[in-house]
């Protein structure tokens, strides 16, 4: 499995515009509950950034309820769909494990993209945002819950497969102790779109302690 989130990224940028129409229009509370409760730690005009932010839409939805918002994705075709949809967010090509803002943020949401890279990237990518993420700062993190890593079929893609890298909640809780974050809330979704991976979906909400 080699190159696992470059080929991830090609995958995305093939499937960027089928994505978009399936879950962009999504606008109904219990599909919101993910990002809606990682709104509810914070401050109305705090600082988020949305690492791995696809298509845009949280960062969207994030602005929409008052928040200052910046973007980035290694997905280019992701980030085109981005910008077109939301011209007055800020969003980069960039890399989330080296990945840095400018000025320091309130909040990280890292919603369905950690779980395409290996662990050692996962925790490249949190020894990144310790350095801009202020303490008592909220990372808000979405991954498939189960347990290895594999390769799949890419619902929008079948023959392709993708990479991800699965966890259960006592293994998310452990790493994120390690390094630093204090788990304060954690939510479940089951899926429900027949293009979505066929894991539930696992919310951590912790606190840059």
């Amino acid at each position: 499995m080699k190159n696992k989130n470059e080929k991830a990224v090609k995958i995305y940028d093939q499937i960027a515009e089928d994505y978009a129409k399936t879950y962009d229009p999504i606008d109904n509370e219990g599909d919101l509950i993910f990002p809606s409760t990682f709104l509810s730690y914070l401050k109305p005009g705090s600082f988020i950034v949305d690492l791995g932010c696809g298509t845009g839409f949280s960062a969207g939805y994030f602005m929409s309820k008052g928040m200052k918002v910046e973007g980035a994705d290694l997905s280019s075709g992701m980030i085109n769909i981005a910008k077109r949809n939301y011209p007055d967010i800020k969003f980069s090509i960039a890399d989330m494990r080296k990945f840095k803002p400018e000025i320091k943020t309130d909040a990280v949401w890292a919603g369905y993209s950690v779980f395409h890279f290996e662990q050692s990237d996962f925790e490249k990518t949190l020894k990144t945002v310790k350095t801009y993420l202020k303490p008592q700062g909220i990372l808000g993190i979405v991954v498939q819950e189960g347990e290895g890593e594999i390769e799949i079929p890419e619902p929008f893609l079948p023959n392709e497969k993708i990479y991800l890298h699965l966890y259960t909640e006592q293994e998310l809780r452990m790493f994120l102790d390690r390094f630093g974050f204090e788990v304060i809330e954690t939510k479940r979704k089951l899926p429900k779109n027949p293009k979505e991976f066929t894991y539930n979906k696992l919310l951590l909400i912790a606190r840059n302690v």
